[in-house]
């Protein structure tokens, strides 16, 4: 069993986070959804997604869920860097779990950061058919990555801060109601 990693105090500030997670409260993501069936096999349907990050950049992932079983499924949000092509886990639709990852834009800031998968986060739990949101991190990151990448090379700091935000309840993913 591997020891989770700490993160700095600091980054949990409550102040400091509620003040900034408030801008994707007051605005609309502008997600765009395009069916994806070349991604789509046996059991799994992809759709692409793209939404406006809380700064204005474009943030464009996939959806992929499992077609063999009605909802409401569990959801797993994880993000890959901005070289690692977003590939969805087969293995994780056959087990019931849908999946949104999307790739990172190169050169952000780990706030930044931490702000693109809430929002990732948000827009999966305002998703029809979505029950509930977890983010996914360490050996996701190992067994997801490019072959061609370096095997230190993993994008899982903002992914243990959300999950530390949402377990301390600093955070939430509640979906805005429109």
């Amino acid at each position: 069993m591997r020891a989770r990693k700490a993160v700095h105090p600091l980054l949990l500030e409550p102040a400091y986070w509620r003040n900034r997670l408030q801008v994707l409260e007051d605005e609309p993501s502008g997600v765009v959804w395009t069916p994806r069936p070349d991604l789509s096999e046996g059991g799994c349907e992809v759709t692409e997604f793209r939404i406006r990050a809380h700064d204005g950049v474009r943030l464009w992932g996939l959806f992929a869920r499992p077609t063999w079983q009605s909802g409401p499924w569990p959801a797993t949000v994880r993000s890959v860097g901005p070289a690692v092509r977003p590939t969805p886990c087969p293995a994780t639709a056959q087990a019931g779990t849908a999946e949104f990852l999307f790739q990172e834009p190169a050169g952000r800031r780990l706030t930044d950061r931490v702000m693109d998968v809430m929002q990732v986060c948000r827009l999966a739990l305002a998703t029809k058919g979505i029950g509930e949101v977890q983010v996914q991190h360490d050996h996701a990151a190992i067994h997801h990555r490019d072959p061609g990448a370096s095997p230190t090379v993993t994008n899982t700091d903002e992914l243990l801060i959300v999950e530390q935000l949402l377990s301390h309840r600093i955070a939430s993913v509640s979906p805005r109601a429109d």
